[in-house]
């Protein structure tokens, strides 16, 4: 067991995509300005367990997101502990891909001063060490306001367009002009609010239709994993997509990319 005394900093990091459902792969960024950086513990062995020490010095927060760097990992256990002893598990148990990301957590009650982090994780087998990176959002001063919306290095990527998502529920289709080429993989993005994926198909230039089943309720920000097409490379006639707003949040925005 490892307790260590945090300090408070800002950085930018390496992140991603965010999980519980779709896992995001190792090539996305996200903008950590008004974040606060409350540790980092590398995963010792087959099976590790770590306490972050925070305190009351390093302010109140209302949300939390971990970060994996440099291995797979399988996170077991996370527990919060708050300032009066209270405990919340936020049941985020899963198996993260190198430069996955949590989706944002919403801390429970009002602006809490936390005490500790418990985390419990294992390496996985045949991978290296990975490391976890914990991120709180100050809900006074440095990091007050909303978190920034998450972005991603599109270096290689082609936008294929996208669509702003009109009422409950909507349906658009993206047409693909031969002359973008022929892509092997695919990724969409949600951005300014969440949203309920409802259906995804993808219209190659020649054979059947492909729907690679990524039903899911994406947060703000959150992006899909890489999909890959069958087959070769492919041209891409259009792609059709079936969503819905989330009731009570705003407006969302779908952008597909490919490479």
């Amino acid at each position: 067991m490892k307790a260590i005394t945090l300090f408070a900093l800002l950085a930018s990091l390496v992140l991603l995509g965010q999980v519980d459902g779709p896992t995001a792969s190792a090539d996305v960024t996200w903008d950590s300005k008004g974040w606060v950086k409350l540790g980092e513990r590398d995963v010792d062995g087959r099976l590790d367990k770590d306490t972050i020490t925070v305190g009351a010095y390093e302010g109140k927060f209302n949300k939390l997101t971990l970060l994996v760097g440099n291995s797979d990992l399988e996170l077991l256990d996370f527990e919060i502990t708050f300032g009066n002893g209270q405990k919340h598990n936020p049941n985020v148990r899963h198996l993260f891909k190198e430069g996955a990301r949590t989706r944002v957590l919403d801390l429970p009650g009002d602006d809490r001063v936390i005490k500790s982090i418990f985390l419990r994780y294992k390496n996985i087998a045949g991978g290296g060490r990975a490391q976890v990176q914990v991120w709180g959002w100050r809900a006074d001063g440095i990091g007050a306001g909303r978190p920034s919306a998450a972005m991603w290095d599109s270096k290689g990527w082609t936008k294929l367009g996208e669509r702003a998502v009109n009422g409950r529920i909507d349906k658009d289709r993206i047409k693909v002009a031969r002359k973008k080429g022929t892509f092997r993989k695919m990724t969409i993005i949600v951005l300014d609010s969440e949203l309920d994926l409802l259906d995804f198909e993808v219209k190659f230039g020649r054979g059947p239709v492909w729907n690679p089943n990524v039903k899911h309720t994406f947060k703000e920000g959150q992006r899909t994993r890489v999909l890959d097409f069958p087959g070769d490379e492919r041209v891409i006639k259009h792609i059709d997509l079936k969503y819905a707003n989330i009731a009570g949040g705003g407006k969302a925005k779908v952008q597909v990319w490919a490479k």
